[in-house]
């Protein structure tokens, strides 16, 4: 992509991501109505543990590592350093989360204003609550639900084995 005037080129290249496995925070899921058209009303209560944004911090720490370590530096354009690195990510629509002025300098700043998830939402259907120990729906005849929404935790890589073996 074109990145702002001060490097009035193009650059190749991706997105190293750092993942809070297993994180203590919680959100909330709740239904507007029963019109299954309707959006459900959902808070991420992304970094609502403390240790959860600290975790971030560490692994954006690790990541700079690497990034700036002489085994990657074949990777890595010479005239951008690792600070300008981050304002280009900051500034990257990653998620609709409003930036705050100098997002890339503070770590913590930056794990608030760049976080986002990793398309597996899971919770939503929990066993117990909306299914019972055999995924029927409770109180609805003939319907099971089988895939990460019955999760009550992301299996911490792509769950589609995961829900597969369920099926």
């Amino acid at each position: 992509t074109t990145i702002g005037s001060f490097f009035d080129t193009r650059l190749n290249g991706g997105i190293i991501v750092q993942k809070v496995a297993r994180p203590l925070s919680t959100g909330h899921l709740e239904l507007r109505s029963t019109d299954p058209n309707e959006t459900p009303k959902v808070r991420f209560n992304y970094f609502q543990e403390p240790e959860d944004l600290r975790t971030c911090v560490q692994g954006m720490k690790a990541i700079i590592n690497v990034v700036n370590s002489k085994a990657f530096s074949k990777f890595r354009y010479r005239t951008i350093s690792t600070q300008q690195l981050l304002n280009v990510v900051s500034a990257l629509p990653l998620n609709q989360r409003p930036r705050h002025f100098g997002t890339a300098s503070s770590l913590e700043q930056f794990c608030n204003d760049t976080v986002m998830t990793f398309w597996h939402h899971h919770g939503g259907c929990q066993v117990g609550k909306v299914v019972d120990e055999d995924y029927k729906v409770i109180g609805v005849d003939g319907l099971r639900v089988i895939d990460a929404s019955t999760f009550s935790f992301t299996p911490g890589t792509n769950p589609q084995a995961t829900v597969m073996m369920l099926g």
